[in-house]
């Protein structure tokens, strides 16, 4: 408090007496903090000049110059929130970087349940005319188990996005503050209703030991999706086991990259349109290649391709887009999507294995599956051929009923190795299989009003010129609660009616399961209703493909220039007929058109049991959804019953107090009437007995007053007329006070 005289001189922060004390405590800290930075720098140099050649993601400034630096990181990777995540590192030898790799746990994040897939696979057997009878699905039916691991979610975070995107010209939140409709409300909310983040798609980049993810950004102020005025992408960095890493500094070549970022994709808009920038992002990384560069697929309108939807190839780290042409196409399609990318390896690079890869300049997609049709295009000038169209013996195709239902293209293609510890190419010279989770777009099917979407399990054989679908599963959900809950699962009409697999993430060959056996796993990213991402995982996956007779041909070969892969005498590998009759007619027709028109045969099967499974689900989810109904009306009827037996015991009770408390009124009255009338009664007595009272003295007053005037009468005749008083006379007065006094005591007064 300040007095009159002005405010007290402040006292010293510390005693005087203690300075030098403290001085040396300062010296201590900064020559230890001194010392500290010392050994942290040293460690840095023995990490990065003698562990360089062992841990993952680091290389050493003393490599050869022809080393790649794809691999450098020059700044700890953070996690969410801002802390930095130790990596484990051996630096035993060049031989334990692959143990070190097969390590990691996957059941970190639970158990893999055992889950069947049933399928389709290619038997080189047609039916058709020529073969006189029709090829069942049955007879191409294949099954066998994988394990499937309960899916985790990707969040993001939006307010990130909206303050990186803030100034770009087509945002504004008026829209979004007027569907508010209130005076106040938090940023976070307007956020929320005009942003979204959907349709993750990554892939494992083997140099860094992470995971590259591109995601969909919507900017919608005026509603949901539906409404889309621009969309973004998003580029994200996660680590092996998943955790996002914030403001992590990727070097490429000689530029680095810092994440989470948007990309530039050079979108075209106007500010009175709506439905601009990349829908639909693929992303996909040449294997074997090193310091591969990824290459994103996407859809976007522009004026290159008249405002048509059409696909572009953006390579993320280069910041280099390209528009795909169609060569020889009279007019672009109005919409151009769902081409699933994949590398393929052309006959020359397969001749010398030892040499080093160089990136490819060209990449595969499936343009369709009916007919399957593949492109080549080149990643520089962005024109495409039509290299391979399907075209099949009309004798050789079997019948199949008319169906609304399409196979279309959903995860990007990965190669299937042929062992477990090599990735050569797939058996044979020239021979190559890749896998994929395409997916089926089925309508007018089970009762739905809109078209459902499910993934299957495709495999895709080629010699680079010829492709034929090898193996087709039937519709998969991995099983209730691991994408979707159980009443999901079969709710396909409406909460479960989107399930599209965006990418195959990674595919590791040397995973271990929880017993040390060695098993592979295949990470995929998914979402549901186009508004999760989630990354689900699956194990044995190359042992279910090991199992296919249609593959069993090359499997059982040692790889390109082996000795083996010279007992292939043809295309595709086609084990001999059990039948002698049909073997010896099926054995004139050409290989490659007998496995082609069974791949015809096997799309069609996988469609319709795409719908099969959709009516089956949908009659499941309505027996359901009428037990549910069922329940809840039993439940309801039960509320109801035990709401009025409630009421009426509420009703009871009222009334039983009510007559309680009438009774206690009546109770109360007839007490208060007893004390009036014993009030009234003693009252009266009381009144009596004052009347009684005033009727004695009144008595006592006329008989005193008789005495008085008798007295007085007896004094006026015994007094003389003359002369004083004679002593006789006043002991005659004397008496008579007396017998007053004592007349008055008798009756009660003084």
């Amino acid at each position: 408090m300040l007095s009159e005289k002005g405010p007290r001189p402040a006292s010293p922060s510390f005693n005087v007496n203690l300075r030098p004390l403290v001085t040396r405590r300062i010296l201590f800290a900064c020559t230890t903090l001194v010392l500290l930075s010392l050994l942290v720098h040293q460690a840095y140099y023995v990490r990065e000049n003698i562990l360089g050649d062992v841990l993952p993601g680091t290389t050493s400034e003393t490599s050869s110059p022809g080393a790649s630096s794809s691999g450098e990181i020059y700044q700890p990777a953070l996690d969410e929130y801002g802390k930095s995540i130790e990596e484990p590192s051996d630096s035993s030898s060049a031989e334990d970087v692959l143990e070190f790799e097969t390590q990691f746990d996957y059941e970190e994040r639970g158990a893999f349940t055992p889950y069947r897939i049933h399928g389709f696979d290619n038997t080189g057997i047609p039916g058709g005319e020529y073969i006189a009878k029709n090829l069942s699905c049955s007879s191409l039916a294949h099954s066998a188990q994988v394990g499937v691991q309960e899916s985790f979610f990707l969040h993001d975070n939006l307010m990130e996005i909206a303050a990186d995107l803030d100034k770009h010209p087509m945002v504004n939140y008026r829209p979004t503050v007027g569907r508010i409709g209130e005076d106040k409300f938090p940023l976070s909310q307007i956020v929320d209703m005009s942003w979204d983040r959907l349709a993750t798609a990554c892939v494992f980049m083997q140099d860094y030991g992470v995971y590259l993810c591109v995601s969909r950004v919507m900017y919608h102020p005026n509603g949901k999706n539906e409404n889309c005025l621009i969309s973004f992408l998003r580029g994200q960095i996660f680590s092996e086991s998943w955790i996002h890493l914030d403001r992590y500094r990727l070097k490429w070549q000689d530029q680095e990259i810092v994440f989470p970022k948007i990309f530039d994709t050079k979108t075209e808009y106007d500010i009175a349109g709506a439905l601009y920038g990349p829908e639909d992002a693929r992303i996909i990384i040449e294997e074997g290649v090193q310091g591969a560069e990824p290459v994103v697929v996407f859809n976007m309108i522009s004026t290159q391709s008249d405002w048509k939807r059409a696909i572009w190839v953006f390579r993320p780290f280069s910041q280099r887009s390209r528009i795909l042409t169609i060569r020889g196409q009279e007019e672009r399609a109005q919409t151009e999507k769902n081409w699933a990318p994949f590398f393929v390896r052309e006959s020359d690079e397969d001749d010398s294995m030892t040499a080093t890869r160089q990136p490819s300049q060209h990449i595969h997609f499936i343009w369709r599956f009916q007919p399957l049709t593949v492109l080549k295009c080149h990643l520089i000038s962005g024109m495409c051929d039509i290299v391979y169209e399907q075209t099949t013996t009309p004798e050789l195709l079997s019948y199949h009923e008319d169906h609304d239902a399409s196979l279309r293209g959903g995860t990007q293609l990965v190669p299937i190795p042929l062992s477990h510890k090599h990735s050569t190419s797939f058996g044979a010279a020239g021979v190559q299989a890749f896998a994929a989770f395409p997916r089926t777009h089925i309508e007018n099917a089970g009762g739905c009003g809109m078209a459902v979407y499910r993934p299957e399990l495709g495999v895709i054989v080629t010699n680079t010129t010829h492709f034929y679908l090898s193996y087709g599963s039937k519709a998969v959900d991995f099983g209730p609660n691991m994408v979707m809950d159980g009443p999901t699962v079969t709710d396909v009409c409406t909460a479960g009616r989107i399930m599209i697999t965006n990418s195959i993430a990674r595919w590791d060959m040397n995973a271990h399961d929880n017993r040390g056996a060695q098993t592979d796993i295949m990470t995929l990213t998914l979402s549901v209703d186009d508004s999760t991402v989630q990354v689900l995982r699956l194990s044995g996956v190359w042992d279910l493909l090991r199992t296919l007779p249609s593959l069993a041909g090359y499997f059982g070969q040692s790889g390109p220039g082996a000795a083996g892969a010279s007992q292939i005498e043809e295309f595709p590998a086609i084990e001999k007929v059990a039948d002698d009759w049909l073997d010896a007619r099926v054995r004139v027709v050409d290989p490659f058109e007998r496995a082609n028109a069974v791949g015809w045969d096997i799309r069609a099967c996988l469609e319709e049991s795409a719908l099969e499974y959709v009516r089956v689900n949908s009659d499941k989810h309505n027996q359901n959804q009428d037990q549910r109904n069922r329940e809840k009306e039993e439940e309801r009827n039960k509320i109801i019953e035990e709401e009025e037996t409630r009421k009426k015991a509420e009703k009871d009770e009222a009334a039983r107090r009510r007559e309680e408390e009438r009774a206690q009124r009546n109770a109360a009255k007839a007490k208060e009437l007893a004390e009036l009338k014993k009030a009234a009664t003693m009252q009266t007595e009381q009144e009596e007995e004052e009347l009684e009272l005033k009727k004695e003295a009144a008595a006592v007053a006329a008989a005193k007053a008789a005495k008085e005037g008798k007295a007085a009468m007896v004094d006026k005749e015994a007094l003389p007329k003359y002369g004083e008083k004679r002593p006789e006379f006043d002991d005659v007065e004397s008496q008579l006070e007396k017998d007053d006094v004592v007349d008055a005591w008798e009756y009660g007064h003084p």
